[in-house]
């Protein structure tokens, strides 16, 4: 690939929209050109500081007339319950209450911030820095965000890259621990944004919302005033000693 080549598709690039073998030949490119690299870093920086100051667009008022009258016009089903047609469930169904009850999870909705960490972890983005020392690529965000970012605790950073979670810039750094796993924390300014996901949890103390996704796990959570996705391939026990690990030695 020449310069040329890779200058016509790097804004895609940037956006995580290219893939496969394709997106192998960029990067094959930009680890032997710094001018490319550069010219790459520029983009997605300048692109999430553009992200960060635009305003959400308004929902135009005809779309809000006929969304309302499409959901408007469809009939709700009437609730039946399982046990008014299945009586010989209602003890089970009793045991499986009372156990959520105990065990102290409770379902939710997954909140948008999880569904974008799921999405930048699949997608693989660009980094804008790339190194191994996690110090360094925390420092990097310094003055790029409105808060500190720590580093990760585990160790064997790969990059970091400047995202927006609504309207503020946010932090995601990208790690590969010893046995190989991907790990990436989304680190934010959770003021504008809840966290919610199918299963909240109390371990060690403190509240844990997890999520997935085909062939991920993730972890959220609030910590010192910030919010924190740890998304993963490793399996849900895996992410959770990962996670309270990083409780004890870091925070």
């Amino acid at each position: 690939m020449t310069c040329a080549e890779a200058d016509t598709v790097l804004p895609a690039y940037s956006d995580g929209e290219v893939a496969g073998a394709e997106r192998a030949q960029i990067e094959r490119h930009l680890a032997s050109c710094a001018a490319c690299a550069s010219r790459s870093r520029l983009q997605s920086r300048f692109k999430a500081a553009v992200r960060a100051h635009l305003p959400r667009p308004p929902v135009p008022q005809a779309l809000r007339v006929r969304v309302s009258a499409v959901l408007g016009a469809r009939e709700i089903a009437p609730r039946r319950w399982l046990w008014a047609t299945h009586p010989r469930l209602m003890p089970a169904a009793a045991a499986a209450v009372l156990l959520v009850a105990i065990t102290g999870t409770v379902r939710h909705s997954q909140s948008m911030v999880l569904q974008q960490a799921q999405r930048s972890y699949q997608a693989e983005l660009p980094m804008d820095i790339v190194g191994s020392d996690c110090r360094s690529i925390a420092s990097w965000f310094r003055g790029r965000v409105d808060f500190p970012v720590p580093p990760p605790a585990d160790g064997g950073c790969q990059g970091g890259r400047l995202v927006n979670v609504r309207e503020r810039p946010a932090a995601y750094i990208v790690t590969r621990g010893h046995d190989g796993h991907r790990v990436a924390y989304l680190v934010f300014d959770p003021r504008d944004e809840s966290i919610e996901a199918p299963d909240r949890r109390f371990v060690n103390g403190r509240e844990i919302y997890f999520g997935s996704s085909p062939g991920i796990s993730t972890a959220a959570y609030h910590d010192r005033g910030l919010g924190y996705v740890v998304t993963s391939d490793l399996d849900e026990a895996s992410l959770t000693r990962l996670v309270t690990a990083s409780f004890t030695t870091t925070h």
